[in-house]
């Protein structure tokens, strides 16, 4: 007896062990260690980062929420929107988000009662066709239509791993309870013990910051998705390529008897030969190296460049096109190419806390002196020519199929729709104030499917929401096309002009 009793004090132990491992290390303690993603990297990371600061920080000032998707990622600038509303109004607020890339109004719902805790005095909610993945429909079912597709079917769909990894990673119990009768034992137990477990829920997303750590300290830091160094004045694009010429301050670990940096060099760069990479400063002072070999090059400072600390510029004797190359290095778009830089170039430390804060990129200048003739044109070639080529595109040919085929359909609120609404009525029982805003779309795009009855039953839709908590405005075209990288997405000169005219919307709600 003594024997049993001694055996179950010795499984109680084990198991309260692991509860309190799991619950340190796994749902608290990686949350305390910096985050050094870039913000639209490890993007389900970031949004767990960012609830977890918000939710341990003490609400100071009026709280805006940001919610949703890309859409919100790319149309808002916490600091862009949080200055301007203290020019207008006077008051100082606080603009927070709760946005990944993907999270459509079945995962928001699903998340609502995450969000009322943070007290938030205003959230601000974007939303575009894309949320509302009813392109589905057409990829599942070819012959299909949203008008008699089975809603059931739709839903189980974008709550599958495939379709959306964080029905595991972030809200496993939510999922389980939206459509846990309809899967498999196997599944249900996957997800019941992602519930149960931080360890096994978290292990794709903390083995993500952790490698990131570590590289980042202890690597050459040139495998990345997003570069993170210092800002270039010629410009960088998002994957760190920079054009012809690129200028940086020197630091000390560039030295060529210290760590130097790293750059890539591709084959269509060499392909008439070596280049030579010619650096120097505003003294002429001035270093030649000659890249005669593909992959990423160290390079060493000369000491020259130190005495005194001046910036320097280095210039490529030749560049290289994207839409020459093959590939993954193949692109459908006209920017100069040079080289790629490692992810924390110009660096002494890791950038952190960058998980909301968007900077521009050379793809954002693409449009800007563009007549509308000639954006139109590389707006086709750019994101819809030669798919065969390119699989990548094919969530964008999926989308441009969708909306033309939607616009002979009848509206029939379905899907995301009906989640808007239930979001909506939530927001009306809490007290707390939401704006739904119609957001911006390329003109190209929404001249597909606007004049049909299609869109304008979906924008009665939308404005039926309304109620004394709930706000809609429709901003379909606040925005011209040159301000637009594809369908729904903003440029950063985008994001920038639209910023006074959602500032003005939310002014005129604080001021009800």
């Amino acid at each position: 007896m003594k024997s049993l009793k001694t055996r179950f004090i010795l499984i109680l132990s084990i198991i309260f062990s692991i509860v309190l491992f799991d619950w340190a290390l796994f749902r608290k303690g990686q949350f305390f260690l910096p985050n050094e993603s870039p913000w639209n990297t490890n993007h389900f990371f970031n949004f767990l980062y960012e609830y977890n600061r918000v939710a341990n920080e003490p609400k100071t000032k009026p709280r805006i929420l940001i919610l949703g998707s890309s859409i919100a990622y790319y149309s808002f600038d916490a600091e862009l929107l949080s200055k301007e509303l203290l020019k207008k109004t006077g008051k100082e607020y606080e603009v927070v988000y709760l946005a990944y890339a993907g999270n459509s109004p079945l995962y928001v719902y699903l998340l609502l009662d995450w969000l009322f805790p943070l007290q938030p005095d205003l959230v601000v909610y974007p939303i575009n066709f894309i949320d509302l993945r009813l392109h589905r429909t057409y990829v599942m079912f070819p012959d299909g239509s949203n008008e008699t597709v089975d809603e059931g079917e739709l839903i189980r769909d974008a709550l599958t791993f495939e379709e959306a990894p964080q029905s595991l990673w972030v809200f496993p119990k939510e999922t389980l309870r939206e459509v846990g009768s309809s899967m498999s034992y196997e599944k249900r137990a996957k997800y019941l013990i992602s519930y149960v477990f931080g360890f096994y829920r978290y292990q794709d997303i903390y083995l993500n910051n952790l490698n990131n750590l570590y590289q980042h300290r202890f690597g050459r830091n040139t495998s990345y998705h997003a570069y993170a160094g210092v800002p270039i004045p010629e410009g960088i694009n998002t994957l760190g390529w920079t054009k012809e010429s690129f200028s940086f301050l020197p630091i000390d670990k560039m030295k060529k008897e210290k760590d130097g940096f790293w750059i890539e060099v591709t084959e269509f760069l060499l392909e008439n030969g070596p280049v030579s990479l010619h650096i120097r400063n505003s003294l002429g002072k001035s270093q030649t190296v000659v890249l005669d070999h593909t992959g990423w090059v160290k390079i060493g400072l000369s000491s020259d460049f130190y005495s005194p600390l001046l910036p320097v510029t280095a210039k490529l004797s030749r560049v290289w096109y994207a839409n020459k190359a093959r590939g993954a290095y193949l692109d459908y778009h006209y920017d100069p190419m040079g080289v790629r830089l490692q992810q924390t170039f110009g660096l002494e430390s890791p950038r952190q806390g960058m998980q909301y804060k968007r900077e521009p990129r050379s793809e954002d200048d693409r449009y800007v002196h563009m007549e509308d003739k000639e954006y139109e044109s590389y707006f086709y070639y750019r994101l819809l020519e030669g798919l065969d080529q390119r699989p990548g595109i094919g969530y964008l040919v999926a989308l441009e199929r969708a909306k033309k085929r939607i616009a002979k359909e009848k509206f029939k609120p379905i899907f995301h729709l009906n989640y808007l609404k239930k979001i909506a009525n939530r927001f009306q029982e809490s007290g707390i104030p939401i704006l739904i805003i119609n957001n911006p779309e390329n003109p190209i795009s929404l001249d597909w499917y606007e004049s049909s009855e299609w869109y304008n039953d979906y924008l009665a839709y939308l404005k039926s929401l309304s109620s004394p908590n709930v706000f809609f405005r429709d901003m379909r075209r606040e925005l011209p096309m040159q301000g637009f990288s594809d369908f729904h997405h903003f440029t950063y000169l985008g994001m920038e002009q639209m910023n006074p005219i959602y500032v003005r919307e939310i002014g005129n709600i604080f001021s009800k």
